[in-house]
């Protein structure tokens, strides 16, 4: 079909092939998957889909990507990332234990405005199951490396007397779930108001304060 022909929406939003360094192409690679992997899902796109939309050949993004499950593992480990917790600043910098959760509930709620994050958890969860062996992948280096940060830090406040020991001590993972329900209100009604994130944010530090602070 001559260039002309093609359909107009399809010629807006594929831009033409272009030499690029690997640092600028992979970027550009993940971001038409997301757009890809979102409209068609992850079954029905095919890796000419990325690259057509990236404006690459089909070679260009094979030379940074062996296959769809590839790209998709490169999407969560770039959008879906845990913060790294800088434990000694954290404990050298506040004040006492309400200044630290303040600032930890910060860090953990930094990406919830981040449209790019949502997309990718919402494909994570719509598509994830297609792929169990990658999301294992992601939980481990992700999710499960949290989960450890957040013991570390929590254990430290507890033996110099910040904090008590509690059941969000001993099963850290719980400091999420407040992060957890505002990323799925967001992907199951669009994006809150910032009045709403911040309340979600205060009560977080509130929830933390009552489980955590010495009465």
């Amino acid at each position: 079909m001559p260039a002309s022909d093609k359909p107009a929406d399809e010629a807006e939003t594929r831009p033409p092939r272009q030499r690029l360094s690997p640092d600028t192409r992979i970027p550009l690679i993940l971001d038409a998957a997301l757009v890809e992997f979102s409209a068609r899902g992850y079954n029905a796109t095919r890796i000419d889909d990325i690259a057509a939309r990236a404006g690459l050949s089909k070679g260009g993004l094979y030379a940074h990507f062996s296959g769809k499950d590839k790209v998709f593992e490169a999407l969560l480990k770039r959008s879906l990332v845990a913060p790294v917790l800088e434990i000694e600043s954290l404990l050298a910098h506040s004040a006492d234990m309400r200044t630290l959760i303040e600032h930890l509930v910060d860090i953990l709620h930094a990406q919830l405005t981040n449209p790019a994050m949502r997309a990718t958890a919402r494909l994570l969860l719509s598509e994830g199951h297609r792929l169990p062996d990658v999301v294992a992948l992601w939980r481990q280096n992700t999710l499960d490396a949290m989960h450890f940060q957040l013991g570390v830090l929590l254990r430290r406040c507890v033996t110099q007397g910040l904090c008590k020991d509690s059941t969000v001590v001993r099963h850290p993972w719980l400091i999420l779930s407040p992060v957890a329900h505002t990323l799925i209100q967001q992907l199951a009604f669009g994006t809150l108001p910032p009045k709403e994130l911040r309340q979600a944010r205060d009560a977080h530090v509130d929830m933390l304060c009552e489980l955590l602070l010495m009465t």
